[in-house]
């Protein structure tokens, strides 16, 4: 479908999640809500469905965090649809059909084509009205964040001090204090490690996981062992021609240009200019390109002897073109008129579609018709069997399907792999029917014409690891956590004495490296901010933190480099992106509003 929001970039971000908002109470608990109506969210009277977010989803990971952004998303879209409206904002009949009509898709030679606009409808299963709506409703989000898609005014000064800011530069060494440097000093006993084991139980259990035995029913497999003799391939491939690329004509012109608003008597002069021309190239056609390159007025092709290459059907303007593919090779053409002016056309060459560059292709499409038959077939079978003989997989081997094995795998599948990580798969596979009731599933529908059958080879449920099994891990991850504490306690010490003077070189500092904001190199962003909170007055100067995984790092800043000057083009792309950060605040506070203004209920009903 057309989404008109999705033709601004800007627009996209703004509504689509690249502003950072927050919605303060929001989540989706569940997917299953409420038995009367299983709404997710609501906004005024507008309610969002399960169906909703799953439109949406298309090719994001199927999982609760981007469930749970694409329905903040649609959450964003009708507050701003529910102000729209409260504001009494409409799209006219009139706007709507300007649209619409000046789509190139729907358009044939640059108008509006009744039969492509219906052509797309149909291929998309859609009526006027559906689309139209969405269309309506498109307009008018764009029509909300418009005034914010062009940024907003930023302050030279304020330029200045950010560039100033991301281009300083700043010569700096580490030293760094890891946990394990602490571990001889870590003393822990058995109390400890069985507070530290019973306050982290979740993490200590092992994941629920299936091994499934299962079997694929493939059309592509099927059709590969289907045999097209050259004979059947070359008479589809002369049939069905157009299917498999279109006829391209060369062809050089010569054309002498009408001015619009010419009257009549100087098109008409024109007109005989090119008639003289014409009998020119016709006593002579040896010469058509010699005289081009001294009469065409098209500046594109005339000092290539009007050579226009080669060209397909809906290239060129309707007039040229039916003339061009009518033509013989090596015809020089009566006087052509287009809304460019008038045009002597030579065919230079016909360069049709040629079975032996498409015999693959035509091979693979006749493989796959022959095969879908055959696929319906296997596939009622496979069915058949798969609940008849529901508790194994061999009685598909008849139907020459190889029962496959896999290892144990979570409820999430295995990441990546189109068989194993499909949800629907999965979600069969842990299916009462499937799981505990120990049958075959029924033929899953994997897309692009495959079907599976599966059924738990081995299930193994979740389990809490006793303290004794994970003595080792708690006592790692006490001695890493403990040491972690030693080395702030040392480190936050150090950092003191270095501000003080004191034993500033006696210390295992790293090699020097160079710095800015815009470019950092390897070091971590909030080790950025430290490095540059430190005052360029009195050198070396030192920050010090610690670091999530428990180091304790500290900087020595020993030289600072004045702020270079930016370029043009680097200047106006940080103007860009200020301008576009200072729109982003402005549309979070315009949502936060919103959301004040208009109100939204998270249904958090528990799945049942």
């Amino acid at each position: 479908m057309f989404d008109f929001v999705h033709n601004n970039n800007t627009a996209i971000k703004i509504i689509l999640g690249a502003v950072a908002l927050t919605f303060v109470g929001f989540g989706v608990g569940s997917y299953s809500a409420a038995v009367d109506d299983p709404y997710l969210a609501k906004v005024g009277d507008a309610k969002i469905y399960k169906r909703d977010v799953e439109r949406q989803m298309q090719d994001q990971p199927a999982n609760a965090a981007s469930r749970q952004a694409v329905l903040e998303n649609l959450i964003r879209q009708e507050m701003l649809l529910a102000e729209a409206r409260s504001s009494h904002l409409a799209v006219s009949p009139a706007q709507l059909r300007a649209v619409i009509a000046g789509v190139p898709a729907f358009q044939d030679n640059g108008k509006f084509s009744p039969a492509r606009y219906q052509e797309f409808l149909a291929a998309r299963n859609l009526n006027a009205a559906t689309f139209e709506a969405q269309v309506s409703r498109d307009l008018l989000l764009q029509a909300q964040v418009a005034p914010f898609l062009n940024g907003q005014f930023v302050s030279r000064s304020l330029q200045s001090r950010m560039a100033a800011m991301m281009t300083e530069v700043r010569d700096v060494r580490e030293l760094v204090l890891k946990p394990e440097q602490f571990a001889a000093s870590v003393k822990l006993d058995d109390a400890m490690l069985k507070s530290y084991y019973e306050a982290n139980l979740k993490r200590f259990k092992t994941e629920e996981t299936v091994k499934l035995d299962y079997v694929l029913l493939s059309q592509s497999q099927l059709a590969q062992a289907i045999q097209v003799s050259d004979a059947d391939a070359r008479a589809y491939f002369d049939k069905n021609r157009a299917e498999f690329g279109s006829e391209q004509r060369d062809v050089s012109h010569i054309l002498l240009t009408v001015s619009t608003g010419a009257s009549a008597a100087e098109k008409a002069k024109v007109k005989a200019e090119a008639e003289a021309i014409l009998k020119q190239v016709r006593a002579n056609p040896a010469q058509f390109a010699e005289i081009a390159k001294t009469k065409s007025q098209d500046p594109g092709s005339a000092a290539n002897g009007g050579d226009l290459g080669l060209f397909g059907r809906g290239t060129m303007t309707k007039a040229f073109e039916d003339v061009a593919f009518r033509m013989q090779k090596g015809q020089i053409s009566e006087v052509v008129e287009t809304e460019f002016g008038y045009h002597i056309l030579k065919l230079n060459d016909i360069k049709g579609v040629d079975f032996e560059a498409q015999k693959a292709a035509v091979i693979a499409k006749l493989q796959l018709q022959k095969a879908a038959a055959q696929f319906r077939s296997s596939a009622e079978k496979m069915g058949e069997i798969a609940y008849q003989q529901g508790d194994s997989l061999k009685g598909l081997e008849a139907l020459g399907l190889t029962v496959q094995h896999s290892d144990a795998l979570p409820r999430s599948g295995k990441a990546g792999d189109a068989v194993l990580g499909n949800r629907k798969l999965l979600d069969a596979a842990y299916s009462d029917d499937v799981l505990q009731g120990k049958h075959n599933s029924e033929p899953i529908d994997l897309g692009n014409n495959t079907l599976a059958v599966v059924r738990v080879a081995e299930h193994l449920p979740a389990r809490q690891k006793p303290l004794s099994e994970v003595q080792d891990q708690v006592k790692a991850e006490l001695v890493q956590r403990e040491g972690g504490k030693l080395a702030a306690q040392r480190g936050e010490a150090l950092l003191a004495e270095l501000k003080a003077g004191k034993g500033v070189d006696a210390q295992s500092w790293g090699g020097p490296q160079s710095l800015s904001r815009r470019s950092p190199g390897q070091v971590p962003q909030g080790d950025v901010r430290a490095i540059f909170a430190v005052s360029g007055k009195q050198l070396p100067g030192f920050a010090g933190l610690k670091r999530e995984n428990g180091d304790f790092v500290i900087y020595r800043v020993d030289k600072v480099q004045a702020a270079q000057t930016l370029s043009p083009e680097e200047t106006a792309q940080l103007g860009g992106l200020l301008s576009e950060l200072s729109a982003n605040n402005m549309l979070v506070a315009y949502l936060e509003q919103l959301r004040l203004k208009h109100k939204v209920l998270i249904n958090q009903t528990p799945a049942e």
